[in-house]
């Protein structure tokens, strides 16, 4: 058991103190007693990771994260305790990419940013979070996140609002493997986060 998961429970405590926030339509493949699944997310900043894990609790997030993060001893550390798989972002090595089919197929939820970046909705999305969850036969989440980009002390007072919404789990199993289900399954991927962004409930952007 990670450190992550030993503090979740205070940690949840905490979140509503320094913000409103509000799970939409969350589908029951992330619910208690759910298996593995990957969510793929739009990505404004640090905060929206963290807000995910939020919205999928009791159940345990992990991330794949730039393998540069991991530089040191300390914050390789950090970073796994936290959950988080180091990934090369130009060109992911099979290894990284077993381990993240691996831990879906273990049952757990990953979370991946198809944009690599932190940039809206409507950037050219990456094939990754479709081929891990078509490889490992799993359902794949697509969530939007409305919210500030960073978790900052003023939010104690001020409580900014936060909205992680997500849409119906896309089905993979039984899908053929391959580059041609994985650029599909991603186009619908986009499709149903724009529409979800569409959707959100505008709100004044906190920094």
């Amino acid at each position: 058991m990670t450190m992550l998961a030993v503090a979740s429970p205070a940690l949840k405590v905490l979140f509503e103190r320094v913000g409103r926030p509000e799970v939409l339509d969350r589908p029951d493949a992330l619910g208690r007693g759910g298996g593995g699944a990957v969510i793929a997310c739009n990505h404004v900043g640090w905060a929206d990771s963290l807000w995910l894990a939020y919205a999928v609790y009791p159940r345990p997030l992990r991330f794949l994260s730039k393998r540069e993060l991991f530089a040191s001893p300390i914050a390789s550390w950090a970073l796994g305790q936290g959950g988080s798989i180091p990934i090369d972002r130009g060109i992911p090595s099979p290894s990284s990419i077993k381990t993240a089919v691996d831990a879906v197929r273990n049952g757990e939820i990953i979370l991946i940013f198809p944009t690599g970046t932190r940039n809206a909705a409507s950037t050219d999305f990456k094939r990754g979070a479709a081929t891990i969850a078509l490889t490992a036969g799993a359902p794949l989440v697509p969530a939007f996140y409305r919210g500030p980009k960073s978790m900052q002390m003023a939010h104690l007072m001020a409580r900014p609002r936060i909205q992680i919404s997500f849409a119906p789990a896309i089905a993979t199993a039984g899908l053929p493997p391959g580059r041609e289900s994985a650029c599909a399954l991603t186009l619908r991927l986009h499709a149903e986060i724009v529409r979800l962004q569409a959707c959100a409930t505008p709100q004044p952007q906190a920094a």
